[in-house]
């Protein structure tokens, strides 16, 4: 394969992130383009930055392009030599920084990297070699940015490998001693890290003394690379080191050096190194934790996360050996203070509440995995931290499940006038539900309310009080029916015994069926009956009597409301004992003959048979979903298709339907005038009279595009829904296909569309069949696209001669005047196109709508659902022609305008 040139790679390169799967399967192999991706490397044509994208596919994904050692292996080889081709160069700087870590990345990732690896031999001697030029002697500050680089490298290589440079701390201190340069953090935090490994290793039962470690210059411990592996706070408390006091005393210098000159790396490098130390200091039994004294005065003031963060580490490993009570209630004092600082963004404020929910105490009372809280927080220490309505959602959550959890926890006045000042701030939010705050306001203030309910739910006065409130925000507006479910649902979840969910679902139930009924509001209500419907410790009698009343004023609802009625019935079906089963089987047969719905009738009568056919124990068996019970008394032969009975009850979702439609050619019927004799003035008012709002019908075949094989070559009571992306049309009818067959010619459906304004849209199309199997799927079909164009309809003309229809244009271009009513507006535009074109180019998209001819001039005229009209006067102007346009409604002239110039484009 021929290189490819920088356009190539910048279009594969994207290509790949886009898809790598797809991307490397055209190519058979992902060694084809790894090594298609390593020769172009060294084309001297590309420029740096294609190379670095091309390199940042092996940083990204090395795994996928390299899947073995050997292929990872190979690429690093070729890479270094890239390395070693590139010279010192300062242009190609940043491509050797990204060639040091694209190596590094491949051997680690790929596990090539090994002591019998040579390329991993090779690697780690160019690292050193790099990072040997101290203080910039010989490559100068030019070459900086490539020491830097590979001390990361080999900061990378040790935290993959622990353990691997144990044998050089002696040189790698003096690596960090002499350096004098920005550089110095890199040789600083790799030293660290080293001695961290080292000790640890030493620790967990290593061969040598601290000594001889802490003087080792020579040689890379390979085989103890695998055996440190992750260690948590728990394990190093485990370990133990001790020392001589010879080799303690080297230690301590060698610490009090780091920490001494810590002040000059970033928080973020701070935070690493006194981690590592601190690590490496807790094993070691007889240094105590008070080294660290100084740098906590230090870092005590400091408002930077990373470095309160490192406090908290330290607190967490060392405890009251290195903090005291004062240190502590002051950290504490600084944790809230710091939640509520107004020139703290809004994550460093909630970074600091986490902080106070997993404060490390000196004496903690639990194990500190879980959210718990320091004995020193009262109501009246945090008391500024309460939520305020004019918070961002996160921090109003955070404070809220605080301050519950402080008021839970704590007695007294304090605590419960805390817990009256939550309650108004949940309601508060309610409030704002209640004055149409949105879905933002809905989503906040359920969340506060599962939170309020969470720590107080076994407080009878206030929680009658949030039921009170919710109770008056579902009869407000019954669409938070899902929020209400999800509330029980999570509240359900979390209660080990019967608590607030229970009285709140009853209070609930009794409201809905209590409510006059509409049909707007009807599949709401069913959606929460169906979840109360699960519960056997709520009664269900009110759920029947609501039920009941549905079938008596036969008010049933259509296809949605049906389904989610018979999912109640479902539900019902599956309690022990069965509540009502009569009046229930009534229900199920009622339902099956009055239905508008053929599809609730035909399983509203199978749950009638079910449930007339099979005791109680057989049908909560048979509606599981987690298949039948085993007893005794299921070995029916119902019980034994129990699964496949579940099965034929669901709508199995798929991700496409196996059919697509086809659009037909526009209608060529022309409409005919009920009028032929009148006069074109009275013609023309009668046009533009308002009448019905009028309809367009755009024709499809729908076509089968599945698998021609069973189950799929065959599909039944094929429905389809169409749902239009936006409000300008008025919801669109679903078509019924009994019948859609592989091997038949396709099905002609017509689709009927009202908008309310002409403009154009997409139409999601779904479907819902059935399969020779028995089982129902529901899948999308592409989406259909309304186009402008296909809203033009023709005007209905009598049989009139062409001077008279040239007569009635002229009255409607009158009619349409912008003078004569605001709506109506005339605008201009120009095709450049020469005479003989012009002809041709109307004829192909406008010939139905052409009122009258003349030599070089068009007048068109057509009409737009509901009832409006676009008038167009084609002039031939020298080498171009002139649209003149009236339309009776303004707003359509971007589209309009859009359409004409599109034309021209397109020919």
């Amino acid at each position: 394969m021929s290189p490819r040139n920088t356009e190539g790679w910048t279009s594969a390169v994207s290509s790949f992130r886009s898809c790598p799967m797809a991307f490397l399967s055209a190519y058979g192999a992902s060694d084809t383009f790894v090594a298609e991706l390593l020769q172009d490397l060294h084309n001297e044509k590309l420029g740096e930055q294609i190379k670095i994208s091309m390199l940042s596919l092996l940083l990204e994904y090395p795994t996928l392009l390299c899947p073995d050692a050997k292929v990872g292996q190979e690429a690093a080889a070729s890479l270094l030599s890239l390395f070693a081709q590139l010279g010192s160069s300062p242009r190609v700087l940043s491509l050797r920084c990204h060639l040091l870590f694209a190596t590094g990345t491949v051997l680690l990732a790929t596990e090539a990297f090994g002591e019998g690896c040579p390329t991993s031999h090779e690697y780690l001697s160019l690292l050193f070699h790099l990072a040997l030029d101290l203080n910039d002697r010989h490559g100068g500050a030019a070459e900086r940015p490539v020491r830097v680089a590979a001390c990361e490298c080999l900061r990378e290589v040790e935290c993959c490998h622990p353990g691997l440079l144990s044998r050089r701390l002696e040189t790698l201190h003096s690596l960090q001693q002499q350096e004098a340069s920005p550089a110095h953090q890199g040789y600083t935090l790799l030293y660290s890290l080293a001695l961290r490994n080292a000790i640890l290793l030493l620790a967990r039962g290593g061969q040598g003394t601290l000594g001889e470690l802490l003087a080792g210059s020579e040689g890379l411990l390979w085989g103890a690379t695998k055996e440190l592996g992750d260690l948590s706070v728990a394990t190093i408390d485990q370990l133990l080191l001790m020392p001589s006091s010879g080799d303690l005393k080297e230690l301590k210098s060698v610490v009090s050096a780091l920490l001494d000159s810590s002040y000059l790396l970033s928080p973020a490098a701070q935070s690493h190194l006194l981690w590592h130390l601190a690590q490496a200091v807790s094993v070691v039994r007889t240094q105590s934790p008070a080294i660290f004294k100084a740098q906590l005065v230090r870092l005590f003031g400091t408002a930077d996360v990373a470095l309160l963060h490192a406090i908290l580490q330290l607190k967490s490993l060392f405890t009251d050996s290195l903090f005291t009570a004062e240190d502590e209630a002051f950290l504490l004092r600084r944790l809230v203070g710091m939640a509520q600082h107004p020139a703290l963004p809004a994550p460093v404020k909630l970074f600091h509440l986490d902080c106070l929910l997993h404060f490390p105490e000196n004496r903690p009372l639990g194990s500190g995995t879980e959210e718990g809280l320091p004995v020193l927080l009262t109501p009246r220490t945090i008391s500024g931290l309460f939520p305020g309505l004019f918070q961002d959602q996160g921090t109003i959550l955070a404070r809220l499940n605080l301050l519950c959890l402080v008021c839970m926890e704590s007695e007294g006045p304090a605590a419960e006038q805390g817990v009256g000042y939550l309650l108004e701030h949940v309601l508060a939010l309610g409030g704002l539900v209640a004055g149409k705050g949105g879905q933002e306001a809905s989503r906040l203030f359920f969340r506060a309310a599962f939170l309020f309910s969470l720590y107080f739910g076994s407080r009878a006065e206030p929680m009658a009080e949030l039921t009170h409130c919710l109770l008056d925000l579902y009869r407000q507006n019954c669409a938070l029916a899902p929020n209400v479910v999800n509330l029980l649902d999570e509240a359900w979840a979390v209660q080990e015994e019967p608590g607030w969910a229970g009285p709140f679902a009853h209070a609930l139930q009794e409201l809905i069926v209590g409510l006059p009924l509409q049909e707007k509001e009807l599949s709401w209500h069913l959606k929460v009956l169906a979840r109360l419907a699960k519960e056997k410790d709520i009664p269900q009698r009110s759920t029947m009597q609501f039920l009941r009343r549905l079938v008596a004023l036969d008010q049933l609802g259509d296809w949605r409301s049906g389904q989610i009625l018979l999912s109640v019935c479902r539900n019902l079906m599956q309690l022990q004992p069965l509540p009502a089963p009569s009046q229930l089987a009534d229900l199920l047969q009622a339902v099956s003959l009055c239905h508008v719905d053929v599809d609730v009738r035909d399983r509203a009568r199978f749950y009638y048979t079910l449930l007339a056919s099979l005791s109680d124990e057989k049908l909560g068996a048979v509606l599981t979903p987690q298949g039948p019970v085993k007893a005794r008394s299921l070995s029916s032969s119902f019980v034994a298709d129990s699964e496949s009975f579940v099965a034929s009850l669901t709508v199995h979702p798929t991700e496409r339907a196996p059919m697509r439609l086809e659009r037909v050619g526009k209608n060529s019927e022309v409409p005919v005038a009920p009028h032929s004799e009148q006069d074109v003035d009275s013609y023309c008012r009668w046009l533009l009279e308002p009448r019905p709002p009028s309809q367009l019908n755009l024709t499809y075949r729908l076509v089968h595009a599945g698998p021609p094989s069973a189950p799929c070559d065959l599909l039944l009571c094929v429905v389809l829904r169409f749902v239009c992306s936006d409000q300008h049309y008025e919801p669109v009818p679903e078509l019924c296909v009994p019948c859609l067959s592989a091997g038949h010619p396709p099905q002609t459906v017509t689709l009927t569309l009202q908008p309310h304004c002409p403009y154009p849209t997409l139409v999601n199309v779904f479907a819902v069949y059935t399969t020779q199997k028995g089982l129902t799927h529901c899948g999308q079909l592409e989406p259909l696209e309304v186009a402008f164009p296909d809203l033009f309809m023709p005007l209905t003309l009598p049989a009139w001669p062409p001077e008279k229809r040239h007569q009635l244009f002229g009255a409607l271009w009158d009619q349409l005047h912008p003078d004569s009513n605001r709506t109506c507006a005339e605008s201009l535009t120009c095709w450049p196109v020469a005479p003989p074109s012009l002809g041709h180019l109307v004829r192909d998209h406008f010939a139905r709508y052409i009122l009258a001819e003349q030599s070089g001039s068009y007048e068109i005229g057509m009409a737009l659902p509901p009832q409006y009209h676009i008038l167009l006067r084609v002039q031939s102007v020298k080498d171009a022609a002139r649209v003149s346009i009236r339309t009776d409604n303004w707003k359509l002239l971007p589209s309009l305008n859009s359409y004409l110039l599109g034309l021209v484009e397109a020919g």
